[in-house]
């Protein structure tokens, strides 16, 4: 009995023996498969990437860290919602994942829920006070909810922490700027620059807060830098051409966005025909003004401006009929809006026009997208 009772415990030792080799096995191969991921992923491989962190999942189903990277890469491809799932399960197999809270974070962010995205840098703050990432990232979910002072906070301790933080440097300045403290913003720009010099968003929002400034020829080298440095930025080449609007400089203007248009979708480019339709106006080419006024209320039926614009231009080669059913059709559009405020700006313009074809025609206001560019980068 007693030899019986010994073979019984030789062999439940054995089992245990063999379960434990065949595990510390698979996790020697799941690190294997992880460090796959990592090395593609690098490469921007993502799809490749998450094949191999499945792998090591399927290996170790605890490994939290290749869920992390899992969702990560996901979150690269858009793939918003599943990175979420994968980002919950590394927090559940590990509470103080610090940097799992702030890749969900991120995920959140991208899908604009903004309070739940904070909830997480909350708590990668908590149990990492001093990574300075969750800092500028919460500040940037709080600038999106246009918590502006609560933003440049954050970046605040984000750049205390590692002085050399080109992005915390940027937001900050993206922040101020919002509060209109131009001249703050481009000192944050600035030192953006000086860290990174081909630093492109820096220089396009740098000439942002320079026009709004009245620095037009300086917002200018700031957008030659940035097509310097990316030559297909499309609203770059807008922004620009707006500038030399500004400065009279019509036909640099018409350059640039005949460029802009070029580059941009066909459905994203309706203002750049309009502000080229105020440019070839100005230069007295009417009928390439109308045109370009033709697209752009194909494109935006509902612009009131455009039907106005094109009633001017129509007006000044004596297509006096025509022209007064645009401006109508621009009075009727305000109306229908409700914004009383275009709507006076349409009649004091018309009676401009009465007094002044000309003058109407220089008052109207150019279409701005100070913020296309930075979408590209989102």
């Amino acid at each position: 009995m007693k030899d019986r009772r010994l073979l019984v415990v030789l062999l439940m030792c054995l089992v245990c023996f063999s379960v434990g080799c065949t595990s510390d096995k698979n996790s020697e191969q799941a690190k294997v498969y992880y460090q796959r991921g990592v090395a593609k992923a690098k490469r921007g491989e993502y799809k490749e990437a998450i094949e191999e962190y499945s792998a090591a999942i399927r290996l170790d189903s605890n490994y939290a860290v290749a869920y992390d990277r899992r969702g990560f890469a996901k979150r690269n491809l858009r793939r918003y919602e599943e990175a979420i799932a994968d980002y919950d399960i590394a927090i559940r197999l590990k509470p103080d994942y610090a940097r799992a809270y702030n890749n969900r974070g991120v995920a959140k962010k991208r899908l604009r829920r903004y309070k739940a995205a904070i909830a997480d840098y909350n708590a990668a703050i908590r149990l990492d006070p001093d990574s300075e990432t969750p800092y500028n990232n919460r500040g940037t979910a709080k600038r999106n909810l246009r918590r502006y002072e609560e933003a440049i906070a954050d970046y605040d301790i984000a750049i205390r922490l590692k002085p050399d933080y080109v992005n915390a440097h940027y937001n900050r300045g993206i922040a101020k700027s919002k509060l209109d403290q131009h001249e703050a913003a481009i000192m944050d720009y600035d030192a953006a620059i000086r860290l990174d010099p081909k630093y492109t968003k820096a220089y396009f929002s740098r000439g942002v807060s320079k026009t709004d400034l009245g620095e037009y020829k300086a917002a200018i080298e700031d957008y030659d830098t940035v097509i310097q440095l990316r030559w297909d930025a499309v609203t770059a080449y807008y922004n620009r051409g707006n500038v030399k609007s500004k400065l009279d400089r019509h036909k640099g203007a018409v350059t640039d966005y005949d460029t802009a248009i070029k580059l941009a979708r066909e459905g994203d480019a309706a203002d750049a025909y309009f502000n080229r339709a105020i440019a070839n106006g100005e230069l007295e080419k009417y009928e390439a003004a109308i045109a370009d006024y033709d697209t752009a209320t194909r494109l935006n039926p509902n612009d009131a401006s455009a039907y106005f614009g094109r009633g001017l231009a129509k007006k000044a080669i004596n297509m006096t009929s025509e022209a007064t059913q645009d401006f109508q059709t621009a009075l009727d559009l305000a109306t229908q809006a409700s914004d009383i405020v275009l709507k006076n700006n349409i009649e004091d313009l018309l009676r401009q026009v009465e007094l002044n074809p000309k003058t109407a025609q220089a008052n109207i206001a150019l279409k701005n997208d100070v913020e296309g560019f930075l979408l590209q980068f989102k």
